[in-house]
C-alpha cells in the first residue's frame, strides 16, 4: 500500500460554517437559494464532483445539477439517513475516510450544512447504534498483532459530528483457527447491542503495514457467522451455519452490507456467495428477534429462484419484501456491473423482477458502488442513468416491479443516493 497521506486534525463547522447557504457563492457553483422540500439528492457531473440538491417531488418536475445547495468537498460518497440528519461517506482507501452532514431543519428552506468530518481510523463499514454513529475498520495493526479491529463512535447534532471515543478489539481469538475478522454491517438491536458479519480470513498484507489489510485468504468459504456485539465490544452472541457462504458483498477492497432487520426484529443474513472457492449458492437465512441461533427451519435459495444470478446490493422495503441488485453476468468479478434488479418476498421465498426500466446495455450507472435507491411511502426509487441521458429516478411498485419514469436531472451523470428527511 500507499504510505499514509499526512493526517489532519479531526474537526466540525462552527455555527458560522454550518449555517444554510442561500447566497449563491459556494466554491464557484451557484446555489439555488429557493431550494427547499424533504427529498435529498447527491448528483454527480460527468468529471465526478458531486453536489447536494433538494427538492419537493421525486415524481413530477425536473431539476438541473446548476442548481445545487452544495458541492461537496471530494468524491464519492454514499449516505445515510436518520431522521432530519444525511450523514455521507466516501471511502479513501487506504487513507482516513471523509464524511459530510446535512440537516433538514425546515422543508421550505435549504438543508444546513453540519459539515465535513474526517475518520483517521478509516472505515469499512458504518451505521447508527441508537443515537451514535458508528463506524468501523478492521485488520489494522499494533503492538505486533494484524488483527485489530477498531470501531469510532460519533455523536450527530446541530454543532457537528464529533468523535466521542475509539475501542479496539483484537479478532484471532473470536475468528479461530489463526485467522483474523472482518466485520461487515452494523444492526441496531435497540438495546445497546448490534449485530455485524465476520469474515473471516488470513490477514492479507505481512503485517508492517501500519493500515493493515483488506479481506484476505478465505479458509472457511461455506461457512457464515454473525457476531452480536455492545458498544464496548464486549461479544455476546456467535451465531454460525454451514448452510451459506459469509454475509458480505465485496466491491474491490469495500466491503458491503449484507445484514438487515426488518419491522418485527427478524435479522435477514444475505450470503451473494462472492468467494469464489464457495461451493453454495446465493442465499439467505434469519435470526429471529431474540434467538440464541439461525432459525433451523429457514433457508432460501435465492440464486435458484433468480434463475442463477447473484445479487451485488440488498436494501429492505417493507414487511419481508427486498429490493436486490443483480449482477449481470452470472460468473461476477469483483468489478462487475450490476444493473438490473428483482424484489424478492423473503417470507415466500418469491421474487418479481423489476421491468420498464432501460435496456441493461444502455444503462451507464450500476457500474459501482454508487446509485444507491430510496424507498419512501411504499415505493421504491432506483436511480437510473441511460446511455446518452441524463439521469433519472425511476418509480418502482413493489408489488409488481412495473417501473415508471420519475424526475430527471439535466447536467447529472449520475444520481449517487436518494433519501427522505423527516
Amino acid at each position: 500500500m500507499a504510505m499514509l497521506l499526512p493526517i489532519l486534525a479531526f474537526t466540525s463547522c462552527s455555527s458560522d460554517e454550518s449555517s444554510e447557504i442561500t447566497n449563491g457563492e459556494d466554491n464557484g457553483i451557484a446555489a439555488n437559494p429557493t431550494a427547499s422540500g424533504h427529498f435529498f439528492l447527491d448528483v454527480a457531473s460527468d468529471n465526478g464532483t458531486e453536489y447536494v440538491l433538494q427538492t419537493k417531488s421525486v415524481t413530477d418536475g425536473d431539476l438541473n445539477i446548476k442548481n445545487n445547495v452544495k458541492e461537496l468537498p471530494t468524491t464519492p460518497y454514499t449516505w445515510v439517513f436518520k431522521d432530519s440528519y444525511a450523514v455521507g461517506m466516501s471511502y479513501q482507501q487506504q487513507y482516513p475516510g471523509v464524511g459530510y452532514c446535512v440537516k433538514l431543519v425546515d422543508a421550505s428552506k435549504p438543508f444546513e450544512q453540519i459539515g465535513a468530518f474526517q475518520v483517521s481510523n478509516r472505515f469499512t463499514t458504518y451505521g447508527f447504534v441508537g443515537n451514535l454513529f458508528v463506524t468501523g475498520i478492521c485488520g489494522q495493526t499494533k503492538n505486533n498483532r494484524t488483527d485489530i479491529a477498531v470501531f469510532d463512535f460519533w455523536s450527530l447534532d446541530d454543532g457537528g459530528v464529533k468523535l466521542l471515543r475509539s475501542k479496539s478489539m483484537t479478532t484471532k481469538e473470536l475468528a479461530g483457527g489463526g485467522q483474523q475478522a472482518t466485520f461487515s454491517g452494523i444492526v441496531d438491536n435497540g438495546d445497546g447491542t448490534f449485530f455485524t458479519a465476520m469474515v473471516k480470513s488470513d490477514h492479507k498484507d505481512d503485517g508492517s503495514n501500519a493500515q493493515g489489510g483488506s479481506i484476505g485468504t478465505v479458509r472457511y468459504p461455506d461457512s457464515c457467522w454473525i457476531v452480536k456485539l455492545d458498544t464496548a465490544l464486549n461479544v455476546k452472541a456467535v451465531y454460525s451455519d454451514n448452510r451459506i457462504s459469509y454475509a458480505c458483498g465485496q466491491f474491490r477492497s469495500q466491503t458491503i452490507n449484507s445484514i438487515y432487520k426488518v419491522d418485527d426484529g427478524t435479522v435477514y443474513v444475505f450470503s451473494n456467495s462472492y468467494e469464489s472457492s464457495s461451493t453454495l449458492p446465493a442465499g439467505a437465512l434469519r435470526i429471529k428477534k431474540g434467538a440464541a441461533s439461525f432459525d433451523a427451519d429457514y433457508y432460501f435459495n435465492m440464486q435458484d429462484e433468480l434463475g442463477g444470478y447473484k445479487f451485488r446490493r440488498i436494501w429492505p422495503i417493507s414487511g419481508n419484501k427486498f429490493l436486490l441488485e443483480l449482477y449481470d453476468e452470472k460468473t461476477p468479478t469483483s468489478t462487475g456491473a450490476a444493473r438490473h434488479y428483482a424484489v424478492v418476498d423473503m417470507e415466500a421465498k418469491t421474487h418479481v423482477d423489476v421491468t420498464g426500466l432501460p435496456d441493461k446495455l444502455n444503462i451507464t450507472s450500476g457500474q459501482n458502488t454508487g446509485d444507491v435507491p430510496m424507498v419512501h411511502d411504499g415505493k421504491i426509487y432506483i436511480p437510473i442513468t441511460a446511455r446518452g441521458g441524463y439521469a433519472a429516478l425511476y418509480n418502482v411498485d413493489p408489488s409488481t416491479g412495473v417501473a415508471t419514469k420519475g424526475i430527471s436531472i439535466t447536467g447529472a451523470a449520475s444520481i449517487r443516493s436518494a433519501g427522505y428527511l423527516k
